[in-house]
């Protein structure tokens, strides 16, 4: 006997039994997943699964009772000829099954209720960690592999959950209130007929580990699927206009082929549990029949205790079979509760509100990097020691050719990354000491690749801010967006589609031009802000802009020279450093970097004056 069960060392019986309990908890990986996600996801709803149990027990109770009336109904009625048992026996038995009957109705939409909810707690939790992890999280994880956790791992959660309510509440009830009907009429008979249960366990444990490689498996080909509609969908045009049907038509086959494999892997590894449970069940049925046949015919015993002994063993093959199949089942939905706690467990690089973060308030809305060393991979660095400067106010522009390191200072200033070492201020202040969002909400960004999400114009211009219909629409006006919103069919109210794909390059920029106008923020982002422009829509907005952004902070992004022109100042990155500070004349005077990128673009360096 384990010492932790031994009264008298210090500990309560109950203390003790708690002890034994939580250490069979941490043998057991399968048991300690099995406890957290009760603990996480089941706790709130303990009163529903109280419920649920009851009703459970009711259902166990009234299959017991059906199969002790057995005997009762043979004897009874068929040997004894009693006229009264003919009345009360089956008015009996029409009540048991209304009882069962409706027990098990509200045991199903007890379980359907709390199932659902654990799938939705499940999703928001996981959806809200996404939230929370850094930008650096999105681009190691695939897309079509986090839409895989949310959507068909989520459910493995609730699948857990209801398949051991159902296993020990419903099926192990059962087994056991049939196992006493059996106990009641032979004990010689029923502890010969539970021999057959320590089999079919040690036949099962061997099918585990089969089932959880298949299903570990099976899911990353459901990714995969899932990563090739994506694509399909998002890159249609490319699809079409490269003749790639055939090729992603072959891919998809390959990986939905794949599924088709393993699902019917995991069909007949746990189809093999039938018939083991058959063949004993079988072989358990005859040897009773044998040995009840054998007393009768040489004791004369009444046949009533042997149909209620046959049919307590006939109505326990169903529960004990599911109950043979429920740790299979249970191996499978933990591959999927695994994946979805190997996110939840991820550190989060970004909390809603960091205890001591600050509000800020900004004054003159200056941004200065100290130092600032960054890569975004170990050896390989972007910024090497940058000192730069960006006067509050004034309109700023970076240029300098691709990979020197201009777009990784719009993420260092959005805190999608940190510096390896030196520091970001604004104000003066370090932008670690202020809140993500606080910090956030001072910028504007409107990227070269405008992204829209799916909903109205209306929706995508105020993103997330509660804005008036009048406040939108000047906006709008602003970025010359205006027009052509109202040329559409449905107004502000038009459908952007996936990804805007509704919209022309030049609408969709405009649209986030307008949303960054909106925002209003004392920090704006310009990362080739009119790429996807032509030149005379351009030039409108370039004047519409330069009035948004007078008494703010503003940054461009330009590879495309002709568009920062008028900047304030023009920093010039190259290989990670900044290379040339100044006006577009002085910097031309200079014939350095910038008059080297000014020709190769113009040609004629006498343009500049």
């Amino acid at each position: 006997m384990d010492l932790a069960l031994r009264p008298g060392r210090g500990k309560s019986w109950k203390g003790s039994i708690k002890a034994w309990i939580n250490r069979l908890f941490a043998l057991n990986p399968m048991l300690q997943l099995l406890r957290r996600i009760i603990s996480d996801f089941g706790a709130e709803a303990a009163w529903r699964y109280g419920a649920a149990f009851v009703c459970m027990a009711i259902v166990s109770g009234c299959t017991a009772l059906s199969a002790w009336m057995m005997k009762d109904m043979i004897n009874k009625i068929f040997v004894d000829r009693n006229q009264a048992a003919l009345i009360w026996i089956p008015a009996a038995i029409v009540l048991l099954f209304v009882v069962k009957g409706i027990a098990s109705y509200v045991q199903d939409v007890v379980l359907s209720i709390i199932g659902n909810k654990i799938l939705a707690g499940v999703q928001k939790r996981l959806y809200a960690k996404f939230l929370r992890m850094g930008v650096a999280f999105f681009q190691s994880n695939p897309s079509n592999d986090l839409i895989t956790r949310i959507t068909y791992n989520a459910g493995a959660v609730r699948d857990m959950l209801n398949l051991v309510t159902l296993g020990l509440g419903r099926d192990l009830m059962t087994v056991v209130g049939l196992a006493a009907v059996m106990v009641t009429q032979d004990l010689m008979l029923s502890v010969f007929v539970l021999f057959g249960g320590p089999i079919c366990v040690i036949g099962v444990r061997r099918l585990v580990g089969m089932v959880r490689a298949a299903a570990r498996s099976e899911i990353i080909s459901m990714g995969e699927i899932i990563a090739i509609t994506r694509e399909t969908a998002q890159g249609i045009r490319v699809v079409k206009a490269c003749q790639l049907e055939v090729e992603l038509e072959k891919r998809l086959a390959r990986a939905v082929e794949a599924v088709e494999r393993l699902n019917v892997r995991m069909t007949k590894v746990q189809a093999r549990v039938s018939p083991l449970v058959e063949t004993l069940g079988g072989l358990v049925i005859a040897l009773v029949v044998l040995y009840a046949g054998w007393r009768n015919l040489s004791y004369g015993e009444t046949p009533g205790q042997f149909f209620a002994f046959i049919t307590a063993l006939l109505l326990a093959a169903d529960p004990a079979k599911r109950l043979g199949k429920v740790r299979l089942q249970i191996a499978i939905a933990a591959e999927g509760a695994h994946m979805i706690y190997n996110v939840l467990d991820l550190p989060e690089a970004e909390a809603a509100a960091r205890p001591g973060a600050e509000k800020i308030k900004l004054t003159d809305a200056s941004i200065t990097f100290r130092n600032v060393s960054f890569g975004y991979e170990p050896g390989r660095p972007v910024l090497k020691d940058m000192n730069l400067h960006f006067a509050g106010g004034k309109k700023h522009a970076l240029v300098g050719l691709s990979g020197s390191g201009k777009s990784t200072v719009f993420n260092l200033i959005q805190r999608f990354w940190d510096p390896e070492s030196g520091e970001i201020l604004i104000d003066g202040q370090p932008i670690q000491g202020f809140a993500f969002e606080t910090l956030r909400s001072q910028l504007s960004l409107v990227s070269q690749d405008a992204f829209l999400f799916e909903g109205s114009i209306r929706d995508n211009i105020c993103a997330g801010l509660s804005a008036t219909d009048a406040a939108v629409e000047a906006a709008a006006r602003a970025a010359h967006a205006d027009e052509f919103i109202r040329s559409l069919g449905q107004g502000y109210d038009t459908r952007v589609g996936e990804l805007g794909s509704q919209l022309s390059g030049g609408q969709r920029q405009r649209i986030a031009i307008a949303r960054a106008m909106l925002r209003g923020a004392p920090i704006v982002l310009l990362d080739e802000p009119t790429s996807a422009l032509d030149s005379e829509t351009e030039q409108v907005i370039q004047t519409a802009t330069s009035e948004l952004l007078k008494g703010r902070t503003s940054i461009t992004i330009a590879h495309r020279l002709a568009t920062i022109l008028n900047s304030e100042v023009i920093h010039v990155i190259n290989d990670g450093q900044v290379a040339e500070v100044g006006t577009h004349s002085e910097l031309m005077r200079l014939g350095g970097a910038y008059s080297r990128l000014y020709q190769l673009q113009f040609g004629d360096p006498r343009l500049a004056s």
